[in-house]
């Protein structure tokens, strides 16, 4: 449109003032080259319903949706790597990044060659069932990514000497019978517990009423989670079990189950268990991409926008953007040419006015020759310490796997172990961070052949952000699920078009 201007920098002008984002971003190293400078400048010819600026998996995802859904989309990434800052990092990359100045692989340490690692710097696994899986379909990525099996799904505990125990979350009767995690009496409570989920359905009144001798149907709706076990006459250490790995809940003891609905608690626990039905041969309810997600998801989305009329541009730079009368973002400007777009969608990392630090994840990547401790015999692998059993306020969440997602060589594992930190970091290096904050998973990963860690920053958008006139998407947190990526891109999907997202 006519009344859309080109903002650059922070230039004098009506709009350069704090509450404008004057959005600029680095500068990839380097030019365009004549060879695609066709082919870049042809993407700008057209207006665009929105630009999408990054290309980590959630900035990929909405576009996706958008896409589906009947939208114009152009992608833009500046760095050269699809994923961006979420990019997937081989063994050369991890040392770069996160390894000592100059330091390289040893060739002692026999880790493999750098192309046989594809490291997710947040890896965050799918939950073959529910809104996560309908919102990838509806997506189209789905149909683009290789997802597999994740082996297992693990849950820690301390046991009542004080040493430390990992077992399978309990799903079947049989695993109720087989764990060593509950006592012998509470073992019965369990089955008859699983037994009344497996008929539940949430649309069907009768199936709410539960009880052998005295049959009473549960208001599930009215009910916490906390009374919903005492209903099961479960001891309060079984019902943390359950609600930690069954029914997902983060496991602080800032969160009681008081404060949780029974009828949350029950949908959360029936989806864990309906996602072992999804696919066949499944031995844990997640499924994780091949080669990870950082650069797979940016990848898969370009193939979608492309179907849908749209174009996904990898190391393309920005110089700012384009602002109506209003102060809305309406489209941006690389190298001195301009695409006008009806919305303007950001990576925090590309808005750095626009957001805030939340607080900082500390993340640990090690490289090792056998599946974490205690996992026995997992190929791949999901394991939650809740923050209970660690003493602390907030869970710790490892994902692991190796040849069986090509994350590793076939004779190696990739664990990446993520929590927030809640300790003072000032003088101490990232190493040092993820030493105290994840010391519950280390003697889990012994004995290690390379060990990397990280602190970062997590950005939430300020409560100011709308009047920047963008769309901008907050980072990525610490735990190792979709369920809170895919709630931030379901209220950006509503912000943008105005209407709810309807999987399809």
């Amino acid at each position: 449109p006519k009344e859309c201007g080109f903002f650059q920098g922070l230039a004098s002008s009506s709009l350069a003032s704090p509450m404008r984002l004057a959005l600029l971003l680095a500068s990839i190293s380097g030019s365009a080259t004549a060879s695609d400078a066709t082919s870049w400048r042809s993407s700008f010819d057209k207006r665009y319903d929105a630009v999408v600026l990054g290309s980590g998996p959630k900035e990929s995802l909405l576009a996706s949706l958008l896409a589906s859904n009947g939208k114009s989309v152009l992608q833009l990434e500046p760095r050269r790597a699809p994923g961006g800052v979420a990019a997937s990092l081989d063994l050369g990359q991890l040392y770069e990044r996160m390894g000592a100045p100059g330091e390289k692989p040893e060739p002692k340490l026999k880790l493999g060659t750098p192309e046989e690692y594809s490291a997710d710097v947040a890896p965050k696994v799918l939950m073959a069932g529910g809104k996560e899986l309908e919102m990838l379909v509806s997506s189209g990525l789905w149909q683009q990514m290789d997802f597999r099996r994740v082996h297992r799904s693990f849950l820690y505990r301390t046991k009542p000497d004080g040493s430390s125990d990992v077992h399978r979350v309990l799903v079947t009767a049989e695993d109720v019978l087989k764990t060593r995690s509950l006592p012998p009496l509470e073992k019965p409570k369990v089955v008859l517990l699983l037994a009344w989920l497996d008929k539940w359905d949430e649309s069907v009144p009768g199936t709410y009423v539960a009880g052998r001798l005295s049959k009473k149907r549960l208001p599930l709706g009215k009910m916490s989670a906390a009374s919903f076990f005492r209903y099961w006459d479960v001891a309060p250490e079984t019902a943390q079990l359950l609600s930690a790995g069954l029914g997902e809940a983060p496991g602080a003891p800032t969160r009681p189950l008081r404060k949780r609905t029974a009828l949350d608690l029950v949908r959360a626990m029936k989806r864990y268990r309906g996602s072992f039905k999804t696919f066949q041969y499944m031995t844990s309810p997640y499924v994780y991409p091949v080669k990870g997600s950082g650069s797979a998801f940016a990848r898969g989305a370009a193939k979608v926008l492309a179907q849908h009329g749209g174009a996904s541009l990898v190391g393309r730079p920005v110089d700012g953007l384009m602002y109506r009368p209003d102060g809305t973002a309406c489209g941006v400007t690389s190298e001195g040419v301009s695409v006008e777009a009806g919305c303007v969608i950001a990576a925090p990392e590309h808005a750095p006015e626009a957001v805030e630090t939340s607080y900082s994840v500390v993340r640990m990547y090690a490289l090792l020759s056998h599946a974490p401790n205690k996992c026995k015999d997992a190929r791949s692998c999901r394991l939650l310490i809740p923050a209970a059993q660690a003493g602390r306020k907030h869970d710790i969440h490892l994902v692991c796997s190796g040849g069986a997602h090509r994350v590793a060589p076939a004779d190696r594992w990739l664990a990446v172990v993520s929590t927030r930190v809640e300790g003072d970091t000032a003088g101490l290096s990232a190493l040092q961070v993820a030493k105290r904050e994840l010391a519950a998973a280390i003697p889990l990963l012994r004995p290690t052949r390379k060990i990397f860690a990280e602190v970062s920053p997590v950005y939430a958008p300020r409560a100011d952000a709308a009047s920047s006139g963008v769309c901008v998407l907050g980072s990525c947190d610490e735990t190792s699920t979709f369920d809170s990526l895919v709630a931030d891109v379901e209220a950006a999907y509503e912000t943008v078009t105005g209407e709810p997202l309807q999987p399809q």
